[in-house]
Protein backbone atom coordinates (compact mmCIF):
# COMPACT_ATOMS: atom_id res chain seq x y z
CA UNK A 1 0.00 0.00 0.00
CA UNK A 2 1.27 3.42 -0.77
CA UNK A 3 -0.14 5.75 1.87
CA UNK A 4 -0.87 9.41 1.17
CA UNK A 5 -1.66 9.95 4.84
CA UNK A 6 0.47 12.63 6.48
CA UNK A 7 0.37 14.07 10.00
CA UNK A 8 1.34 17.67 9.32
CA UNK A 9 3.56 19.99 11.31
CA UNK A 10 3.87 23.65 10.38
CA UNK A 11 6.35 22.88 7.61
CA UNK A 12 4.28 20.04 6.18
CA UNK A 13 6.65 17.31 7.33
CA UNK A 14 5.60 14.14 9.10
CA UNK A 15 6.66 13.81 12.73
CA UNK A 16 9.01 10.90 13.36
CA UNK A 17 11.76 10.09 15.83
CA UNK A 18 15.19 9.15 14.54
CA UNK A 19 14.74 5.66 16.01
CA UNK A 20 11.47 5.10 14.15
CA UNK A 21 10.83 4.62 10.45
CA UNK A 22 9.70 7.71 8.58
CA UNK A 23 5.95 7.76 8.04
CA UNK A 24 5.39 6.93 4.41
CA UNK A 25 3.23 9.19 2.29
CA UNK A 26 3.49 12.60 0.69
CA UNK A 27 6.97 13.93 0.06
CA UNK A 28 8.07 17.40 1.13
CA UNK A 29 7.68 18.48 -2.50
CA UNK A 30 4.04 17.37 -2.63
CA UNK A 31 3.17 18.57 0.89
CA UNK A 32 4.56 22.06 0.22
CA UNK A 33 2.78 22.25 -3.15
CA UNK A 34 -0.48 21.20 -1.48
CA UNK A 35 -0.12 23.74 1.35
CA UNK A 36 0.73 26.55 -1.09
CA UNK A 37 -2.36 25.61 -3.10
CA UNK A 38 -4.59 25.43 -0.01
CA UNK A 39 -3.40 28.83 1.24
CA UNK A 40 -3.96 30.45 -2.15
CA UNK A 41 -0.31 31.18 -2.84
CA UNK A 42 0.22 29.01 -5.93
CA UNK A 43 -1.46 26.62 -8.31
CA UNK A 44 -0.77 22.92 -7.99
CA UNK A 45 2.00 21.68 -10.31
CA UNK A 46 0.77 20.83 -13.80
CA UNK A 47 -0.39 17.29 -14.48
CA UNK A 48 2.67 15.26 -15.43
CA UNK A 49 3.86 11.74 -16.07
CA UNK A 50 4.45 9.44 -13.10
CA UNK A 51 7.19 6.84 -12.75
CA UNK A 52 7.32 3.95 -10.28
CA UNK A 53 10.64 3.38 -8.51
CA UNK A 54 11.76 0.46 -6.32
CA UNK A 55 13.76 0.79 -3.08
CA UNK A 56 15.86 -1.79 -1.23
CA UNK A 57 16.06 0.66 1.68
CA UNK A 58 13.04 2.85 2.36
CA UNK A 59 13.51 6.65 2.57
CA UNK A 60 14.16 7.95 6.06
CA UNK A 61 12.92 11.49 5.41
CA UNK A 62 10.05 13.24 3.62
CA UNK A 63 12.57 14.66 1.16
CA UNK A 64 13.31 11.10 0.03
CA UNK A 65 16.78 11.07 1.58
CA UNK A 66 18.09 7.87 3.10
CA UNK A 67 16.38 5.63 0.58
CA UNK A 68 18.31 3.27 -1.68
CA UNK A 69 16.77 2.95 -5.12
CA UNK A 70 17.65 -0.11 -7.17
CA UNK A 71 20.37 0.61 -9.74
CA UNK A 72 22.20 -1.33 -12.42
CA UNK A 73 21.26 -4.71 -13.83
CA UNK A 74 18.94 -3.13 -16.48
CA UNK A 75 16.82 -1.45 -13.78
CA UNK A 76 14.78 1.57 -14.86
CA UNK A 77 11.71 3.27 -13.41
CA UNK A 78 8.46 2.34 -15.12
CA UNK A 79 6.08 5.00 -16.39
CA UNK A 80 2.68 4.37 -14.81
CA UNK A 81 0.79 7.50 -15.87
CA UNK A 82 0.98 10.19 -18.51
CA UNK A 83 -0.80 11.69 -21.49
CA UNK A 84 -0.88 11.33 -25.27
CA UNK A 85 -2.67 13.38 -27.95
CA UNK A 86 -4.86 11.61 -30.52
CA UNK A 87 -4.29 12.13 -34.25
CA UNK A 88 -7.83 11.31 -35.40
CA UNK A 89 -11.39 11.42 -34.15
CA UNK A 90 -13.29 8.69 -32.30
CA UNK A 91 -17.01 8.95 -32.96
CA UNK A 92 -19.63 8.44 -30.30
CA UNK A 93 -20.34 4.73 -30.02
CA UNK A 94 -16.78 3.74 -30.94
CA UNK A 95 -14.09 2.57 -28.50
CA UNK A 96 -10.89 2.94 -30.56
CA UNK A 97 -8.52 5.86 -30.00
CA UNK A 98 -6.10 6.76 -32.80
CA UNK A 99 -2.46 7.85 -32.52
CA UNK A 100 0.48 8.45 -34.81
CA UNK A 101 2.39 6.14 -32.48
CA UNK A 102 1.07 4.62 -29.25
CA UNK A 103 3.58 5.12 -26.41
CA UNK A 104 4.95 1.78 -25.17
CA UNK A 105 4.09 2.58 -21.53
CA UNK A 106 0.33 2.48 -22.24
CA UNK A 107 -0.78 -1.03 -21.27
CA UNK A 108 -3.99 -2.97 -20.71
CA UNK A 109 -5.81 -2.12 -17.48
CA UNK A 110 -4.89 1.57 -17.44
CA UNK A 111 -7.73 4.06 -17.06
CA UNK A 112 -8.28 6.63 -19.80
CA UNK A 113 -9.61 10.19 -19.34
CA UNK A 114 -10.10 12.86 -22.00
CA UNK A 115 -9.04 16.14 -20.38
CA UNK A 116 -9.60 18.18 -23.55
CA UNK A 117 -13.28 17.22 -23.81
CA UNK A 118 -14.24 15.93 -20.35
CA UNK A 119 -16.91 13.26 -20.19
CA UNK A 120 -16.70 11.89 -23.73
CA UNK A 121 -14.80 8.87 -22.39
CA UNK A 122 -17.01 7.30 -19.71
CA UNK A 123 -15.68 7.30 -16.15
CA UNK A 124 -13.82 4.11 -15.35
CA UNK A 125 -13.04 3.21 -18.96
CA UNK A 126 -9.85 1.17 -19.21
CA UNK A 127 -7.46 0.05 -21.92
CA UNK A 128 -8.35 -3.36 -23.36
CA UNK A 129 -5.60 -3.60 -25.97
CA UNK A 130 -3.14 -1.59 -28.02
CA UNK A 131 -1.48 -1.67 -31.43
CA UNK A 132 1.23 0.61 -32.76
CA UNK A 133 -1.39 3.22 -33.68
CA UNK A 134 -4.57 2.42 -31.72
CA UNK A 135 -5.84 2.02 -28.17
CA UNK A 136 -9.07 0.05 -27.67
CA UNK A 137 -11.06 1.01 -24.56
CA UNK A 138 -13.54 -0.95 -22.47
CA UNK A 139 -16.30 1.61 -23.16
CA UNK A 140 -17.44 3.54 -26.22
CA UNK A 141 -17.00 7.28 -26.56
CA UNK A 142 -20.16 9.30 -25.90
CA UNK A 143 -21.54 12.73 -26.73
CA UNK A 144 -19.49 14.55 -29.35
CA UNK A 145 -16.84 11.81 -29.29
CA UNK A 146 -13.08 12.18 -28.92
CA UNK A 147 -11.61 14.93 -31.06
CA UNK A 148 -8.50 14.92 -33.22
CA UNK A 149 -5.72 16.25 -30.96
CA UNK A 150 -7.54 15.60 -27.67
CA UNK A 151 -5.21 14.91 -24.76
CA UNK A 152 -5.95 11.56 -23.13
CA UNK A 153 -4.53 10.84 -19.68
CA UNK A 154 -3.70 7.20 -18.93
CA UNK A 155 -3.01 5.86 -15.42
CA UNK A 156 -2.29 2.49 -13.82
CA UNK A 157 -4.82 3.47 -11.13
CA UNK A 158 -8.58 4.07 -11.37
CA UNK A 159 -10.40 6.80 -9.46
CA UNK A 160 -10.02 6.59 -5.67
CA UNK A 161 -12.74 5.55 -3.27
CA UNK A 162 -13.75 7.70 -0.29
CA UNK A 163 -12.67 7.02 3.28
CA UNK A 164 -15.07 5.55 5.83
CA UNK A 165 -15.26 5.02 9.58
CA UNK A 166 -13.49 6.72 12.46
CA UNK A 167 -10.05 6.06 13.86
CA UNK A 168 -8.89 3.61 15.00
CA UNK A 169 -11.27 1.59 12.83
CA UNK A 170 -10.62 3.69 9.74
CA UNK A 171 -10.77 2.59 6.12
CA UNK A 172 -8.80 5.34 4.35
CA UNK A 173 -9.59 6.74 0.95
CA UNK A 174 -7.66 4.48 -1.35
CA UNK A 175 -7.08 3.20 -4.85
CA UNK A 176 -5.36 0.00 -5.98
CA UNK A 177 -3.59 -0.35 -9.31
CA UNK A 178 -5.74 -1.79 -12.07
CA UNK A 179 -2.94 -2.27 -14.59
CA UNK A 180 -0.03 -4.65 -14.12
CA UNK A 181 3.28 -2.82 -13.65
CA UNK A 182 6.19 -4.70 -15.21
CA UNK A 183 9.87 -3.83 -14.97
CA UNK A 184 12.68 -4.88 -17.32
CA UNK A 185 14.22 -8.30 -16.69
CA UNK A 186 17.01 -8.01 -14.15
CA UNK A 187 20.46 -8.74 -15.60
CA UNK A 188 22.02 -8.62 -12.13
CA UNK A 189 20.79 -9.10 -8.58
CA UNK A 190 18.54 -6.14 -7.67
CA UNK A 191 18.46 -7.18 -4.02
CA UNK A 192 15.39 -7.33 -1.77
CA UNK A 193 12.89 -4.60 -2.56
CA UNK A 194 10.91 -3.30 0.44
CA UNK A 195 9.39 -0.01 -0.75
CA UNK A 196 8.51 2.03 -3.81
CA UNK A 197 7.93 5.63 -4.78
CA UNK A 198 6.25 7.77 -7.42
CA UNK A 199 8.40 10.35 -9.23
CA UNK A 200 7.63 12.91 -11.90
CA UNK A 201 10.65 11.94 -14.01
CA UNK A 202 12.31 8.77 -15.30
CA UNK A 203 15.53 9.73 -13.52
CA UNK A 204 16.08 12.16 -10.64
CA UNK A 205 12.99 14.43 -10.59
CA UNK A 206 10.71 15.11 -7.63
CA UNK A 207 9.54 12.35 -5.31
CA UNK A 208 5.73 12.61 -5.11
CA UNK A 209 5.09 9.95 -2.46
CA UNK A 210 6.39 6.59 -1.28
CA UNK A 211 5.38 3.59 0.80
CA UNK A 212 6.29 0.02 1.58
CA UNK A 213 5.49 -2.89 -0.74
CA UNK A 214 2.32 -4.83 -0.10
CA UNK A 215 -1.42 -4.21 -0.30
CA UNK A 216 -1.76 -3.15 3.32
CA UNK A 217 -2.83 -0.06 5.25
CA UNK A 218 -1.32 1.71 8.27
CA UNK A 219 -3.06 0.47 11.40
CA UNK A 220 -3.17 2.31 14.78
CA UNK A 221 -2.17 0.28 17.85
CA UNK A 222 -1.65 0.58 21.59
CA UNK A 223 1.17 -1.21 23.38
CA UNK A 224 1.63 -2.49 26.92
CA UNK A 225 4.85 -2.60 28.91
CA UNK A 226 6.17 -6.15 28.62
CA UNK A 227 9.04 -8.29 27.35
CA UNK A 228 8.28 -8.32 24.50
CA UNK A 229 5.73 -5.50 24.30
CA UNK A 230 2.22 -6.56 23.30
CA UNK A 231 0.65 -4.55 20.47
CA UNK A 232 -3.13 -4.34 20.25
CA UNK A 233 -5.05 -3.09 17.23
CA UNK A 234 -8.78 -2.39 16.98
CA UNK A 235 -9.75 -5.38 14.89
CA UNK A 236 -8.60 -8.98 14.60
CA UNK A 237 -8.78 -8.55 10.83
CA UNK A 238 -6.00 -5.93 11.04
CA UNK A 239 -3.66 -8.05 13.20
CA UNK A 240 -0.81 -9.56 11.16
CA UNK A 241 -0.21 -13.29 11.10
CA UNK A 242 2.80 -14.70 12.93
CA UNK A 243 6.14 -14.21 11.13
CA UNK A 244 4.81 -11.19 9.20
CA UNK A 245 7.17 -8.33 8.40
CA UNK A 246 6.01 -4.96 9.75
CA UNK A 247 7.29 -1.43 10.24
CA UNK A 248 6.27 0.80 13.14
CA UNK A 249 6.04 4.57 13.43
CA UNK A 250 5.00 7.12 16.01
CA UNK A 251 1.79 9.04 15.40
CA UNK A 252 1.70 12.83 15.58
CA UNK A 253 0.75 13.85 19.10
CA UNK A 254 1.42 10.38 20.52
CA UNK A 255 4.36 8.43 21.80
CA UNK A 256 5.72 4.95 21.28
CA UNK A 257 6.57 2.93 24.38
CA UNK A 258 10.16 3.32 25.52
CA UNK A 259 12.34 0.30 24.89
CA UNK A 260 15.72 -1.14 25.65
CA UNK A 261 16.14 -1.57 21.90
CA UNK A 262 14.58 0.13 18.92
CA UNK A 263 11.39 0.20 16.85
CA UNK A 264 13.43 1.01 13.74
CA UNK A 265 13.69 -1.23 10.69
CA UNK A 266 11.57 -4.17 9.65
CA UNK A 267 10.26 -6.21 12.58
CA UNK A 268 8.86 -9.76 12.71
CA UNK A 269 5.57 -10.55 14.42
CA UNK A 270 4.78 -13.45 16.78
CA UNK A 271 2.37 -14.57 19.51
CA UNK A 272 -0.79 -13.64 17.60
CA UNK A 273 -3.93 -13.87 19.75
CA UNK A 274 -7.04 -12.15 18.47
CA UNK A 275 -6.13 -8.50 17.94
CA UNK A 276 -2.83 -8.70 19.88
CA UNK A 277 0.67 -9.70 18.81
CA UNK A 278 4.33 -8.99 19.55
CA UNK A 279 7.13 -7.64 17.36
CA UNK A 280 10.24 -8.69 19.29
CA UNK A 281 10.71 -5.34 21.06
CA UNK A 282 10.86 -5.22 24.87
CA UNK A 283 8.99 -2.19 26.25
CA UNK A 284 9.37 -0.36 29.55
CA UNK A 285 6.31 1.91 29.29
CA UNK A 286 2.91 2.02 27.61
CA UNK A 287 2.24 3.92 24.39
CA UNK A 288 0.96 3.60 20.87
CA UNK A 289 1.65 4.24 17.22
CA UNK A 290 0.90 2.83 13.79
CA UNK A 291 2.18 -0.30 12.06
CA UNK A 292 2.07 -1.56 8.52
CA UNK A 293 2.76 -4.94 7.02
CA UNK A 294 5.51 -5.13 4.39
CA UNK A 295 5.93 -7.49 1.47
CA UNK A 296 9.64 -8.00 0.87
CA UNK A 297 10.44 -9.00 -2.71
CA UNK A 298 13.78 -10.54 -3.72
CA UNK A 299 14.64 -9.84 -7.37
CA UNK A 300 17.65 -11.92 -8.47
CA UNK A 301 19.27 -11.85 -11.90
CA UNK A 302 17.06 -13.22 -14.66
CA UNK A 303 13.79 -12.36 -12.93
CA UNK A 304 11.20 -9.98 -14.40
CA UNK A 305 9.54 -8.08 -11.55
CA UNK A 306 5.83 -7.64 -12.22
CA UNK A 307 3.17 -6.25 -9.88
CA UNK A 308 -0.32 -7.42 -10.81
CA UNK A 309 -3.53 -5.47 -10.24
CA UNK A 310 -4.55 -4.59 -6.69
CA UNK A 311 -1.03 -5.08 -5.31
CA UNK A 312 0.07 -1.42 -5.20
CA UNK A 313 -2.32 0.69 -3.16
CA UNK A 314 -2.37 4.46 -2.77
CA UNK A 315 -4.31 5.68 0.25
CA UNK A 316 -5.11 8.83 2.19
CA UNK A 317 -6.70 9.27 5.59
Amino acid sequence: MMSFRKDFLANGSAFALASVVAFAGLSDYTAQALLNFESGQAAMPALAARYLALFTTAPSSDAGAGGTEVSGGAYARVQVAGSAATNNTTASGNATLHYASVPSWIVAGMTATDITTPGVIPSGATVLSTTTTTVVLSANATGAGVGNGDTIVFSAWPAASASSGNEPATSPASVANGATVTFAQATANWGTVVAFGLYDAATSGNLISWDYLGAYKWVPFTCASASPGVLTCDSTSDAPANSSSIVVTQKFGGGLPTTGGSWAGILTTANLSGATFTAGVNTTSIGGGSFRQVTQQSIPSGVTASFSGSTITLSAA
